[in-house]
């Protein structure tokens, strides 16, 4: 079909979606009160800001921060399973407390962000270090 050729206003009638371009990537949904969740959620950008924040830490040595970095990437693998090992992420975040509870609550607040499962996982284990904390 030839530029000419081609409508500006295409109506395939009700109910019908058009699509012009490349999809790939994207989620194409139709109907009402449809709900859209996401797995694939990208928590690279989050865990980021948290190996900044430890880099900057003015209290931990370098050694420290190495062990930190790595029990967060611990953390951020088991966070894009499936189904996060909750235990397993709480014994990191045991063991991230030890170092510093400031980077504990930096992870926290910055995984808290709307992310569906993940979110929920922190929730509970933030919630749990609360109580043990408390008594």
């Amino acid at each position: 079909m030839t530029e000419k050729n081609k409508s500006k206003n295409q109506n395939a009638g009700n109910g019908s979606i058009v699509i012009g371009g490349s999809v790939q990537g994207s989620n194409i949904v139709m109907g009402d009160h449809n709900t859209v969740s996401n797995h694939s959620v990208n928590i690279a950008p989050l865990f980021q800001t948290i190996y900044q924040y430890v880099d900057a830490h003015p209290k931990l040595q370098a050694g420290k921060k190495q062990d930190a970095k790595e029990e967060l990437g611990e953390i951020e693998t088991a966070l894009k399973e499936a189904k996060p090992d909750e235990s397993f992420i709480a014994r990191r975040f045991r063991n991230l407390k030890r170092m510093s509870p400031e980077i504990v609550e930096v992870a926290f607040e910055t995984l808290k962000n709307p992310m569906g499962g993940v979110t929920e996982v922190i929730k509970r284990i933030a919630s749990k270090m609360a109580q043990d904390a408390n008594g």
